[in-house]
Parts: structure tokens; sequence; C-alpha cells
């Protein structure tokens, strides 16, 4: 009797998921990659379309919460929501930061899988397919020629392509050829240019620093963190230039800076396009400023209240600048006009009929202390400034820009609207008023800036440069002049480096993509016909390429109509 074999029994497997093979295909998958990219895409929108917390803000709760204020405005009941989301500061938010991070590593995976198929694919090609491939490849062509074997081996490797005979029977040789196998690794240089240039701004967001400060001349240095320490950097203004040609044209601004660092110090020029590097950090020229004025006020009681710069901070206020000449033509009066007072109309509530009041005086003649004096009125009418003049002794007068009258023996020319510093000072020691002072800063006949200040006496205190002025309640005003300012940006970018090998790599790697492309051919040679597919960019003529071939050997039928004509 003849014993049953019994199968053996199946070994047992263990069931379930394994995490890092799901992961790892989930990180590798097409789908989810173009998913995160697309999170990406809207969270750059939200960053685009909200507006950001400006960055010196981004460390001060209180200045945080006062600009989340204003924007109640757009956003009304949805503000908390939104600032809540992030959606105020997108490009600092964990979600974003994660999102990066979570792209970084699906474009790492992605790259390292491609690693090693890339690799074989240029060192261990393919070399011989079916004979049906000759038949249904994309890119393919047939031909007869003389020559045989030979003949096609030495056209191919005339025009760079590397060739093996891969297998030979009777009536048929086999053979691959090969141009550029290497530029298969452009296609992964580009893919890790992407991680590079990912890891850079990642970099750039969560190590970088950027701080913009506007520090005048004459000032004491001024501290770039806010928050004390050892490595605290001050810098200090020592000359903010703007360079003019002979035309009055500006062609340059620089600044002549100290940056301090405990004992150390580095002296240096700063432009906008060639910063001052000090300690690790590059400083930028940013902005130029000249509407800051140095002044010292004392008190009653010979205390010093005030000596620092006045910054007005980019406030303006449009007057007129008016020339008067008397009969035989002397200049009596050359310069711009400041406003004195205001007439509120008949809506104070109402700033649009508001018209700015002022008083041109001049003397009577030439080196005569007897002064002329004429009230000035002005407002905008269509966006230009219109100008009345009126005294007891002459009827009104209606100026525009470039207008000019007779006035009581005088010939009055309005030249225009003049653009000068004002601002509105709340705390100005010694005001008379709980609205402060208002301060302007225009130029006298002699080209030099004056100070115009409203608020702290019963009449306007005008401020020549170098001259002091008491109000009635014993204030001092000293004007020591206008000073000259820059905006300077403190950048320290870790990721910078990363971002320009970056964009090198991409470069090298589109490149060698489009203008060194990959060509695999196989040729199956026989005595009657040769047979060639080839595999290359889709966008690729390979085909024609193929056939060209033949006609380069010699052969009568290789060509199609058309495959002569030039390409546009």
């Amino acid at each position: 009797m003849t014993a049953t074999r019994q199968p053996a029994a199946a070994a047992l497997q263990p069931a379930g998921l394994d995490p890092l093979r799901w992961l790892w295909q989930l990180l590798t998958n097409v789908k989810f990659a173009l998913f995160l990219v697309g999170l990406a895409g809207v969270a750059g929108l939200i960053g685009t379309i909200f507006p950001q917390v400006p960055g010196p803000m981004r460390a001060n709760p209180a200045a945080r919460s006062a600009w989340l204020e204003l924007r109640r405005e757009d956003f009304g009941p949805f503000t908390d929501l939104f600032a809540s989301l992030g959606f105020f500061d997108v490009f600092h938010t964990a979600w974003f930061n994660g999102l990066w991070f979570l792209i970084i590593v699906a474009v790492t995976v992605c790259t390292v899988s491609r690693l090693r198929p890339t690799i074989r694919a240029v060192r261990q090609p393919p070399v011989r397919v079916p004979d049906a491939y000759f038949e249904r490849a994309h890119h393919r062509a047939s031909f007869s020629h003389p020559g045989g074997v030979a003949a096609v081996e030495q056209l191919l490797r005339s025009q760079r392509y590397s060739v093996r005979r891969v297998h030979a029977e009777p009536g048929a040789t086999y053979l691959f050829a090969d141009r550029f196998a290497w530029s298969q690794y452009g296609t992964f240089l580009s893919h890790l240019a992407l991680l590079v240039l990912l890891i850079g701004g990642l970099l750039t967001v969560t190590a970088g620093f950027d701080r913009t400060l506007v520090i005048a001349e004459s000032t004491p240095a001024a501290p770039v963190f806010a928050q004390a320490g050892p490595n605290q950097l001050f810098i200090t203004m020592i000359d903010a230039n703007r360079g003019l040609d002979d035309r009055g044209n500006i062609i340059d601004y620089h600044s002549i800076i100290e940056v301090r660092r405990g004992d150390e110090t580095i002296r240096c020029k700063t432009t906008v396009n060639d910063p001052c590097s000090a300690f690790g950090y590059r400083v930028h020229q940013a902005a130029w400023f000249d509407d800051i004025a140095r002044l010292r006020i004392v008190g009653p009681n010979g205390q010093v209240l005030y000596d620092d710069i006045l910054d007005f901070e980019g406030r303006t206020a449009a007057i007129p600048v008016l020339r008067v000449v008397d009969a035989s033509g002397v200049v009596l009066f050359n310069q711009q006009l400041p406003q004195m007072a205001t007439d509120p109309g008949l809506d104070p509530a109402d700033r649009s009929d508001d018209t700015a009041l002022s008083l041109l005086t001049f003397p009577r003649a030439a080196g005569s202390e007897e002064l002329v004096r004429y009230a000035v009125a002005w407002q905008f009418t269509d966006g230009r400034m219109v100008l009345t003049l009126t005294s007891t002794d002459f009827d009104p007068i209606v100026l525009r820009p470039g207008e000019e009258a007779d006035a009581a023996g005088y010939r009055v020319r309005f030249e225009g609207a003049a653009s000068i510093p004002a601002t509105a000072v709340l705390d100005m020691p010694g005001a008379t008023t709980d609205a402060g002072a208002v301060v302007q800063m225009p130029l006298g006949g002699d080209g030099r800036p004056y100070l115009l200040i409203s608020g702290i006496d019963e009449r306007n205190i005008v401020l020549q440069q170098g001259a002091a002025a008491t109000n009635a309640a014993g204030y001092t005003y000293l004007f020591r002049g206008r000073v000259e300012a820059s905006g300077i940006s403190v950048r320290r970018d870790p990721g910078d480096t990363f971002i320009w090998i970056a964009v090198a790599m991409a470069m090298v790697g589109l490149g060698i993509t489009f203008y060194v492309p990959r060509r695999r051919l196989w040729v199956k040679v026989t005595p009657s016909r040769t047979y060639m597919a080839g595999i290359a960019e889709k966008t690729a003529r390979f085909s024609r390429e193929m056939r060209l071939m033949g006609a380069r050997l010699g052969s009568p039928d290789a060509l199609q109509p058309g495959d002569t004509a030039r390409e546009s």
C-alpha cells in the first residue's frame, strides 16, 4: 500500500497594515503630491488676499491687537475667527510651516525613490526587445540599404551613439544604441533642486531675520533687536546721502553707517543693490528721508524737556509758492507760503470745504522796513489749488497755478503748489490746547528750511535755523536744522545660499533635459531590411530622425513626404 503524500502546510502570515510601507506609498503617490501642492497654492492665495501683520508688529502684542482692531472695519465679526486661523499671518503659522515641511518630506521621498531606478535606467538599460516592438513602437522606422550591420554601426557612432551588438542569429543581428544616457540624471537634478529650494524657503521663514529701521544723522546708535543681549547690534548713521547731478536729478542713494557689536565696530557704505555685511547680517539702503527736524525745547525752569529729532513720518501739507515783483521788476518775495490758520467752513465735521489761510508779507520796496500784507486763502477745486488774494487796496483776486495779476501796483504770480513736511504733535511741550501743536517745515527765500509752529502761543512762532524763540508761557524752542535719515533694512537669510544653489541646479537640470536629450535605439538588421525602434521625449520627431539615418545609409525607401523640409 502506497502512503498518500500530504501537502505541506501553508506558512502562516501575520495580517495587518504595515504603516511605514503605507506612508511611503502615500508620499510617493502623484495624487497626494498634487493635493499638497494645491493646499500650498490655497495657503499662498490666502496670504495674498488677506492683509498680513507687518513684521515690526508681529512680536508686539499691543501693536498687533491695535492692527487687528483696524481690520474689523473690513472683516467685521469674522476678524477673530480669521485671526485664530492665522489668515493675517499665514507665512508664520504652525500649519503653514507644517505643510511646507510635509511637502519637503514628500519631495525627499519621491527623489530618493527615483534614485535607484534612474541609476539602473542609465547603467543597465534593457538592451533587447521582442521583434513585435519594431512593429508597435511609437518611434519606429524600417528601410533597405546597402552596407549591412557595419554601415549602421558606423553611422550611429558618427552621431555620438554608443553601440553594442546584443544578439546575432541566422538572418538577423540585433544592436542597442544609446546617446547621452547620463542626461537622464538631469531630471533627477531638477527634482533635487526643488528639494533644496523648499529647504531654503523653510530656513528663510523659520530662521531668517528682517527689520527696517529709520535712523537719522546725529542721533544715538539704534538697537537692531527688540531683546537686549550680548549679540545686540547697534547702528549709527554717519551720513545719509542723496546724490544729485548738475540738473538736480537723483542719481544715487547711499548711507555711511557704523555697526557695533560689543567692542567691535564695522564702518561701511550701503546702497540698495550693494549692501554692507556685518556680523553675519546684510544691511541694505531701503529709503531716504529729509523730512526730519532737530528740535530742542527748554521749559520755563530751564529744564531740557526735549532734545531729539521730530520725524514728520511722510505727512505733508500743500501750500502755494508765490512771486511778487514791484513795478520796476525787482523781486520782493519768491518762496513758499505756509498755512497759518484754517477756516472750517459751514460744517466743521466736513473737511472738504476747509479753507487754508495765510498772510503774504513782503517789503514795500527793496531794502524798505515797511511791510505790505495781503490775506491769502486757498482751496482745491477739481484737484487744482485755487488761490484768493484779498486786501483793502483791491478787489479779491483769484489765481490758479501759473497765473498772475496786478495787486495795488505789485505783480503777484502764483507759481504753483508745493508739498512741505507738516504734522500735528499732540504732546508738544508748551501747547496751549489739548489738540497740541502743528509744525510745518517750509523753505525760505534763501532755500533754507525753517519751522512754523502753531498752537504754542497766541501767534504762530517762526523758528529760523539756529535761532531760539520763547512763547508767553516761558517755553523756549530751538530749531537746529533739517536732518537727513535713511531707512535701513537689516537682514539675515540662512536659506539664501540654498536658494541660489537650487536655482543653479534647476538651470543645469533643465538645460540637460531640453538641450541634451537621451536617445535609446534598438536595431534589427536583416539581409533585406533594417528595423529601428526607439525611445525619446514625446515632442521629439524621433521616427523622422531614424528615416533620415536610412537616407544617409543610402536607402531608396526610407524617407516620407516632408522629412527633408526644414523645421520652422
